[in-house]
């Protein structure tokens, strides 16, 4: 998991760059001045919910005045805080903006250690970067797993909270067993809308699977079809009710036994976001 991230690069320059991290030395310790003191993250949290005087602060924080001045005069010299006329601490701009990050950082750490072994077996590369850095809003996600005697357990599932939602969009990279049952069944019938964005190869037996005539009867408004000339690598659907990523194996095989699932409105907008990209790197398709 770790050489994955690595190879993204931090802070937005290549990793190793020493150089760039030589130049911005003042950066990096604003950075570590954040992160790595407890007890200075427990005071930008706490401040990101108001101001408050000290006797405040020490009774939340169950810490010595000593300790918590000396805490907060760090942050001061760095503008993260300040003091008001009543003598009250607050965040400034610079401050809440850098506990925003700081919290983006734990809840990211949080899930990538919730489910380590999903995220350092898998190809994370489909992910695109501006997604990736929100992953901790999947941070309440479920990990539904295949068994031995089952290992198709994660997929049955996924379709079938498929079948019970109403606006779906979906990409992948794979063919989903009855995906064309479901697109001509469910969504002929019922005021539902879908959209898929596929590979070539999934886009093509969709059409042999289904025929081109009957899935052209479905579409309009209810189905759109988009093609994807890359392989995402991936397959993550995004419905109004859930939403569901399963990835391919660092071994280049799609991995059918495990599928991490959501209902959480959080994790369903960045699953949103994920679609989005690849809605945005594809073509619409006219049957």
């Amino acid at each position: 998991m770790l050489s994955q991230i690595i190879a993204r690069g931090v802070g937005g320059y290549p990793a190793g760059s020493e150089t760039e991290m030589d130049k911005n030395a003042d950066v990096y310790k604003s950075l570590r001045l954040a992160i790595c003191s407890e007890q200075r993250r427990a005071l930008l949290f706490s401040l990101m919910e108001r101001e408050k005087p000290l006797a405040d602060l020490k009774k939340e924080l169950k810490t010595s005045s000593p300790a918590l001045v000396h805490a907060l005069r760090e942050l001061e010299g760095n503008h993260f805080v300040g003091q008001d006329r009543t003598r009250k601490y607050g965040l400034t701009p610079i401050g809440r903006s850098a506990a925003r990050k700081v919290i983006d950082y734990c809840r990211m750490m949080e899930v990538l250690k919730k489910y380590d072994t999903f995220w350092s077996e898998h190809d994370l590369r489909g992910i695109p970067d501006q997604v990736f850095d929100r992953i901790g809003s999947l941070r309440d996600a479920t990990l539904i797993t295949g068994t031995p005697l089952d290992i198709f357990k994660a997929m049955r599932r996924f379709v079938e909270l498929l079948q019970d939602s109403a606006t779906v969009r979906f990409v992948s990279s794979i063919y989903i067993p009855n995906i064309d049952a479901i697109v001509l069944e469910k969504f002929a019938s019922e005021e539902t809308s879908i959209e898929l964005v596929l590979t070539d190869a999934v886009l093509q037996h969709l059409i042999d699977e289904a025929g081109q005539p009957r899935l052209k009867g479905v579409g309009g408004k209810r189905l759109t079809l988009r093609v994807l000339h890359d392989d995402p690598k991936l397959v993550t659907v995004v419905t109004d009710r859930f939403m569901a990523l399963a990835l391919y194996r660092t071994d280049d095989t799609f991995d059918y036994s495990s599928t991490l699932t959501s209902e959480n409105p959080e994790a369903i907008a960045w699953s949103q976001q994920l679609v989005d990209h690849y809605v945005s790197v594809s073509a619409e398709v006219t049957l």
